[in-house]
């Protein structure tokens, strides 16, 4: 949208690129205040020839009035479709791990939402799918801060894995130990550690 007026047919035009880009697309950081303008300013002539009995006004009237409704409805699409993406994007980083987090195309608002996505999707997979795992009950509610999957702790020099098998404590290279280890323990260790277990068949990586 840029720095130019916007126009019904520019609304139309953002809607068609957000439809069609598989990722968020760009808008312009004051986009709120420009679309609140371009509200207020269609409402504002629809309030002018409201009740006229001058046929111009009627025509402006029903005009204006079309084009408000149908921009109404492109601008709910464009932050709808805009919402499914940040979902998805939000669920594959908690999935996946990804440390840099390309947020660069999301509004402020937009970028609120995606981190506390993010922060969800983490407590779902550490509360209740990793219980699952390890044959415990799934807990979301009241998961506590120190317990919560922090994305820094999954460091790209560690992975998480699975335990098949019960193990004493492992001195690592840098001096730390892990464990001792029980049989169906799902953990983070340092990733030499990890690779060496699952080569040796006593744990599997979890992705």
């Amino acid at each position: 949208m840029g720095a130019e007026i916007i126009t019904y047919n520019k609304i139309r035009e953002v809607q068609r690129e957000e439809r069609t880009q598989t990722v968020i697309t760009r808008l312009p950081e004051n986009v709120i205040e420009q679309l609140q303008s371009y509200l207020s300013e269609k409402q504002g002539l629809l309030e002018k020839n409201k009740g006229s009995d001058n046929l111009f006004s009627q025509d402006m009237y029903s005009r204006v009035d079309y084009e408000l409704k149908n921009a109404r409805k492109s601008i709910v699409d464009i932050f709808e479709l805009r919402q499914r993406k940040i979902i998805e994007q939000a669920f594959q980083t908690a999935k996946t791990d990804i440390k840099i987090k390309d947020t660069s195309n999301m509004l402020a608002f937009e970028k609120q939402l995606f981190n506390t996505l993010v922060e969800l999707f983490s407590k779902y997979t550490l509360g209740c799918v990793y219980n699952i795992v390890r044959n415990n009950k799934p807990v979301l509610e009241n998961i506590s801060e120190e317990k919560v999957f922090k994305r820094e702790e999954a460091s790209s020099n560690k992975i998480l894995v699975r335990v098949l098998s019960d193990m004493p404590t492992l001195l690592c290279e840098d001096n730390t130990t892990v464990g001792p280890l029980k049989r169906e323990d799902v953990v983070f260790i340092p990733k030499k550690v990890g690779e060496i277990l699952v080569k040796q068949k006593k744990a599997e990586e979890i992705r």
